[in-house]
């Protein structure tokens, strides 16, 4: 077999002038230009000059190329099917230059090899110095590019803002060689590689990190060979929901992936008062059947019911709930709607409202239709038929731990109450962002509420406390009542019941009796520093690495230099003379071989390798869905938000004009 490679030559540049490497040869009689590259000796090779193997012959001769700035590309003498090869359609304009290279095998059976035709001279102006970033050879992408690429697509960041955001990185797109359309292009390839395989690659990963990780839990289900649902659960997750699992929220948020497959998670609050997941699964059917499989395959992982379920109102999921979870509680999130900023603080305001009575919230509420002219909203029906769900006057004794509604949390109070010690006391058994929610129960304990009256009662020591808001008007009186020595206390607020955390009108009663620190019995597991182990902590949600050896060396070789540019950038010289070596490394690089093209094989496994995937399966028994419709709610359909009216209208097809008239 013979290779020969030849320039990649196109019609690059129309311009007469004479390149920086070349010289113009004139012949028959001025018809005809011929463009010889000048070279140091030292990059040129002779014919009948041989080399150890075909590699490095090929080497030399990209290392040529380099120099001179044209591009090659190869071929060979052998077509083992006898068939002819198809070519590769192409924007470029070839300009059918006959400089070329060829080489031959000394001996068969070995590899080394000879020159046995070279032609220099080219038929076209060769590439100027600014031209290079557009050619072919310059938007090869890299390794650094590949890999930014599939990082983007992981990220959901597509190919064009992929490109926007390494020009940005790099300090504007005369920095980045490859151009929009080769990341399109790389971006493509992945998905070829995958094609329809993406279900049966899924279902495999996860069942291999089920088989290797500890205490992992995915299951699946299938109809037909077709993926239609899913639910996993790390060790991560199962520890979570063993400490935190009281109050959880299941919600499908419909956001689905290209299949349509609806996206399900499951959240608790950690001590910090932060959303944590325990749990997620994929739907591609939002019947009763898929849910109370989505809630068995919950139950199963993590062996126990929750005290209390929080759902949106649709009432397929209702029936799952109460079918599989029969001893938990059920109530429905809640989350702003309307775009009238005056009726959503009134509604706001009367919703959340935990101080008044049931028999209070219905006259206020029928006030509020009446002023806004609602009555007759068919929502509104609904929602108030469904109150004793929803409404936080219905369940005052029940335990939600700021999962029912997205709340601000509370941000730092006045150091004012640093004296007073059952502060520092909070200080040093709750999380931080709990110490701040008692530090300003504590302030307002101060500031709004004060002793009405006390009295014994059957060894309790009832006190009235009366409330007052910023404006010192009336709001609420509340009852305490404390046992002494025992110091059991509670609220007829049932803010601890709800919250866990004792509340404002506690703290007066707790001052007058020098009880200077909160009682051990009021101080919540949940919320204490110490709620989560050491060894959670140090956990992280990361799956098992499926990163080769060789993957690994890159992150470190790319993490070095990040370290001595990040070391250098201040000194000058330094930075100076980590550049002149890199650009020794660079040459060394070049003279060794390493070339940056590789064959289509290479190509996919450096693609496949970049995914994480550890092999493509060659039969595929899981197949995903061609799609799907969700359905909706019936009349009890969740009241859809701004932002989702504004994405549903921004898919709907726009009206296309097939025919045109022309007008004369």
């Amino acid at each position: 077999m013979k290779k020969i490679f030849r320039p990649s030559c196109t019609n690059g540049s129309d311009s007469e002038e004479k390149s920086f490497n070349s010289n113009v040869v004139d012949l028959s009689g001025g018809k005809t230009k011929l463009w010889k590259p000048i070279v140091p000796k030292e990059f040129m090779s002779d014919v009948d000059a041989t080399y150890q193997s075909l590699e490095e012959a090929v080497e030399m001769y990209k290392l040529y190329a380099d120099k001179v700035a044209f591009g090659v590309r190869s071929t060979d003498t052998l077509d083992p099917k006898g068939t002819g090869r198809n070519k590769q359609n192409s924007n470029f304009k070839i300009t059918d230059c006959k400089a070329l290279i060829k080489f031959e095998r000394l001996h068969m059976g070995t590899n080394s090899c000879k020159i046995y035709e070279f032609e220099e001279k080219h038929n076209h102006p060769l590439e100027t110095k600014e031209e290079r970033r557009y050619s072919k050879r310059a938007r090869r992408l890299s390794y650094k590019y590949k890999e930014f690429i599939v990082r983007s697509s992981t990220s959901n960041i597509g190919a064009k803002k992929a490109h926007k955001l390494q020009a940005s990185l790099q300090g504007g797109y005369e920095n980045v060689d490859p151009e929009v359309i080769d990341y399109k292009n790389f971006r493509r390839k992945m998905g070829n590689i995958i094609d329809d395989k993406d279900a049966q690659l899924v279902v495999d990963k996860m069942n291999m990190r089920k088989y290797e990780l500890p205490n992992h839990t995915f299951e699946y289900k299938g109809v037909d060979s077709v993926l239609n649902a899913m639910f996993w659960a790390d060790e991560t997750d199962k520890l979570y929901y063993k400490e935190f699992g009281d109050v959880i929220s299941f919600d499908a948020t419909f956001r689905t992936n290209k299949y349509g497959m609806i996206f399900v998670p499951f959240t608790a609050i950690d001590n910090n008062k932060r959303s944590i997941n325990i749990g997620a699964g994929l739907l591609s059917n939002e019947s009763i059947e898929y849910y109370r499989w989505l809630l068995e395959a919950f139950l199963k992982a993590h062996g126990k019911h929750p005290q209390l379920m929080l759902t949106d109102q649709d009432p397929t999921i209702l029936q799952a709930v109460e079918a599989i979870f029969p001893n938990s509680n059920h109530r429905l999130c809640f989350s702003g709607f309307s775009e009238n900023t005056d009726f959503r603080n009134r509604f706001t305001k009367l919703v959340w409202n935990v101080y008044i009575e049931p028999k209070v919230f219905e006259s206020r509420w029928k006030l509020l239709m009446r002023k806004f002219k609602l009555q007759d909203k068919r929502w509104f029906k609904d929602m108030y038929n469904d109150q004793k769900l929803w409404i936080p006057a219905y369940f005052k004794d029940m335990p939600l731990h700021g999962l029912m509604k997205t709340t601000s949390r509370s941000e730092s109070v006045n150091s004012f109450f640093n004296k007073y010690s059952n502060s520092e006391h909070a200080a040093t058994v709750y999380t931080k962002t709990v110490f701040y929610e008692v530090k300003n129960e504590i302030f307002k304990a101060d500031w709004y509420c004060s002793v009405e009256s006390v009295e014994m009662i059957d060894g309790w020591q009832v006190v009235m406390i009366t409330q007052t808001d910023k404006s010192k008007q009336l709001k609420i009186k509340c009852k305490v009542e404390l046992k002494l020595p025992e110091k059991e206390v509670k609220c007829s607020c049932n803010h601890f019941i709800r919250t866990c955390i004792l509340c404002r009108h506690i703290f007066p009663v707790l001052k007058n009796n020098h009880i200077e620190e909160i009682p051990e019995q009021y101080i919540l597991r949940r919320w204490r520093r110490d709620a989560i182990s050491s060894h959670l902590l140090a956990m992280k949600h990361v799956a098992m690495q499926t990163v080769d050896d060789t993957f690994k060396l890159l992150t470190k070789a790319y993490s070095n230099i990040e370290y001595c540019l990040d070391h250098f950038k201040r000194n000058k010289e330094k930075l100076l003379a980590f550049v002149e070596n890199t650009r020794n490394l660079k040459q060394a690089a070049m003279e060794f071989g390493c070339s940056n093209q590789s064959s289509s094989d290479n190509y996919k496994e450096e693609i496949i390798r970049m995914l994480g995937i550890r092999i493509i399966p060659e039969e595929i028994n899981i197949h995903p869905l061609s799609s799907i419709r969700t359905k909706g709610s019936g009349t009890k359909k969740r009241m859809v938000s701004a932002i989702e009216k504004v994405v549903a209208a921004a898919k709907k097809k726009t009206r296309i004009l097939h025919r045109l008239q022309s007008i004369c």
